[in-house]
């Protein structure tokens, strides 16, 4: 039976590896959705915020997200993929890190619009990588996987982001 392809029945471990990689990336991705609301308190007393301007901040993240997941789109479809996550990851980390050591609204409201400009990239650029590098039979387990990352990511962020702040707090 010479010109029958093998079907393949394993990952190799370079797959496994890149598997581990975006799961690990989208955790990274989730857990900075939750901890603004964690750190609220301490927002809205050190920056004297109100209850409006503190919505406005929980929500900015979507505006960006939503709209720019079209253009994330767009550029995975024309350009390496490795480049646009690459770059997204960059994005969204500096926005995370500067978050932290902003000190006025306008300063927050910036870097969560960011923030959801620079996450845009994740979902379009997994959903390429999957289909480019993992045989239709895997694509189920892997976007498995991808989705409990996503879900460990807030559980994680809230748990760690409570214990922090509960640390200060005393």
């Amino acid at each position: 039976m010479t010109g029958t392809p093998a079907l393949e029945t394993r990952l190799s471990l370079v797959q496994w590896v890149v598997l581990a990689l975006l799961v690990i990336s989208i955790g990274v991705n989730y857990i900075d959705r939750g901890t603004l609301a964690v750190a609220s308190p301490f927002l809205i007393a050190e920056l004297h915020l109100t209850k409006t301007q503190l919505g406005t901040l929980f929500s900015t993240f979507f505006w960006t997200y939503a709209l720019f997941q079209l253009a994330a789109g767009w550029l995975v479809d024309r350009y390496d993929v490795r480049y646009v996550l690459g770059g997204g990851f960059l994005i969204w980390s500096t926005a995370t890190l500067f978050t932290g050591l902003a000190s006025s609204f306008a300063a927050i409201f910036a870097l969560r619009l960011l923030l959801g400009m620079g996450e845009s990239v994740a979902y379009p650029s997994y959903s390429r990588i999957l289909a480019g590098s993992f045989p239709e039979r895997h694509r189920g387990t892997a976007n498995a996987l991808i989705d409990a990352g996503s879900k460990c990511g807030p559980a994680l962020g809230v748990l760690i982001g409570g214990l922090v702040v509960g640390h200060l707090a005393v």
